[in-house]
Parts: C-alpha cells; structure tokens; sequence
C-alpha cells in the first residue's frame, strides 16, 4: 500500500467469500471494522432495515445499528446460519467478524468481490479516506482466547457457565456471550471444529479485553477441574 500510494487494499480467502481491507497507511482493519462501516450507511438508505449478525460480531455493530435505527438480528456463529436467517427475514444485510459481508439485494451469501464494491462506493460518495471512516466510528479493542476442554464436557461447562451469570446481560444463543455496563463483553462458546473453548473479548480499553479473557479462561478452567 505504501509503496504503490494506493487508496485502498483487499486480501480475499481461498475462494473470495471474505474480504479484509487495508486503509492507505498500511492499517489493517478486521471485518468488524468494515462491516460496520457498510452497515451505517446501508441503513441511512434503508432505516429499520434488518442486520443479520453472528453472536461473535462485535458491539460496534449493535451500536451502529441502535444509532441509525436498525434492527439487529443475531444468529448463532456459521455463515450458513446467517445466510439462512437472512432468506428467512428477507433482510438485506448480514456480516460476519471475519470479513464476511452478505448483500441480499445480489445474494444472501457471503461475497468478497460485492463487499469490496460496496466498501468504494462509500469511499467514492463520502470522498473520504477509508482511515478516516474508520476513524469515525466508535472504537473497540478485540482479543481472543481458547482453553482446551475434551468434547464428552463442552455441554457441562455451558451448563454450569449459564448458572454462573444468572441475572447479568446475556445471551444464551451460541454459548455464552455477556454485555457489561462499561460497553465491553465477553463470548465464552465450545468450539465446533476442535477440542476447545474460544473467548472473544471486547472493550474500549486493551487491558480490559485481555483482563476478560484472562477471567473467563480461568472460569472454564476451574469448572474443568470440578466435572
């Protein structure tokens, strides 16, 4: 980016279904990011719309959507689930953490090519700088973790980490993700692919996120101990 003087940068995966932009100082910005951005300004054209999302997702979209008057519709984590829930509602829009950006109005699925089409045209409109978008936007710190957990347990661990956070914000859709009164939060959910539990942590502070993940590995892993 910086050699070249580009505006703009996009890494697709394997098959071009996700994409994650670089601003033209060479920042590199998570899907969230992007996704977010898309979203504003799709429901400045389509107030009340529908905004599919995974529970992963994080709150910078349930921001942006209770800002310019969204409904936010989260899913359980899996772009299948998500495309699925979107031809369900008929909703327009989805995204997902990962670059994962799904535009009903050409299919409800996730396409790379469209979400890097979408993501020029706000560029092009607004004629702002994709770092000062960015920039725009509330700001959140992301860290994630995993704590080793044998299969046969995954159930238990949930179950005794739903009694455990009885009466806080939480939703009980993909594991356990909990909101707290200083706008960060917490995933705690049993991986689907593997032998472990995945964190995903946010804040408006660095130290918090991690803090979160640091408490809540030791939570899962105290409850491995006893069951």
């Amino acid at each position: 980016m910086k050699a070249v003087g580009a505006d703009i940068g996009v890494a697709f995966d394997g098959d071009a279904d996700r994409s994650i932009f670089v601003d033209e100082n060479g920042v590199i910005y998570w899907g969230d990011k992007t996704f977010a951005l898309i979203e504003k300004h799709f429901l400045q054209e389509n107030p009340h719309a529908r905004i599919v999302t995974p529970v992963s997702s994080s709150t910078l979209i349930k921001e942006v959507a209770e800002t310019y008057n969204g409904e936010l519709v989260l899913t359980k984590v899996g772009s299948v689930t998500v495309s699925q829930k979107m031809k369900e509602l008929n909703a327009k829009l989805g995204g997902e953490e990962n670059g994962g950006v799904f535009y009903g109005p050409h299919q409800a699925v996730r396409d790379g090519a469209m979400t890097t089409a979408l993501l020029l045209n706000i560029m092009a409109e607004t004629g702002e700088k994709l770092s000062k978008l960015i920039a725009q936007q509330p700001q959140y710190f992301i860290e994630k973790g995993k704590v080793e957990c044998p299969e046969n347990k995954k159930p238990k661990i949930l179950e005794k980490l739903i009694e455990q956070v009885k009466g806080e914000n939480v939703s009980t859709i993909d594991g356990v993700k909990i909101w707290f009164e200083d706008k960060s939060a917490i995933l705690v959910r049993p991986s689907g692919t593997e032998p472990v539990y995945r964190l995903y942590a946010e804040a408006k502070t660095q130290e918090r996120a991690l803090k979160l993940i640091k408490d809540y590995s030791a939570k899962v892993g105290k409850i491995l101990e006893i069951i």
